[in-house]
């Protein structure tokens, strides 16, 4: 296995979570996280989610390369604000899906 990712769709507020987001420290750097992000991008296209975000304490810059925004926990759908844990101090970025997606140099 070299990575994992998941894809909770909120279908009520048209979003989507990528969760779970991990690549096997021996593969890194090879795209395979590219390629993850990607595959849940077209899933979540596929189920007519219109924008796709992320909780993240460690890897915020590397969400910003590939187009997410910064965003605050009020933007997320209702069911999920409900959960978000402030003492985790995780950054919420989120990213339109309507926009074409671009192949980030890295």
């Amino acid at each position: 296995i070299f990575g994992c990712a998941a894809l909770f769709p909120f279908p009520e507020s048209s979003m989507g979570e990528m969760a779970c987001v991990a690549v096997n420290p021996g593969a890194q750097g090879q795209g395979d996280g590219e390629r993850l992000l990607r595959h849940i991008e077209q899933r979540a296209r596929a189920a007519g989610l219109k924008r796709l975000f992320v909780l993240t304490t460690r890897t915020m810059h590397w969400f910003l390369k590939r187009g997410f925004v910064q965003v605050t926990p009020d933007e997320l759908p209702v069911q999920r604000r409900g959960l978000y844990d402030k003492q985790r101090n995780s950054q919420v970025l989120m990213k339109d899906l309507s926009s074409p997606t671009k192949d980030i140099a890295v």
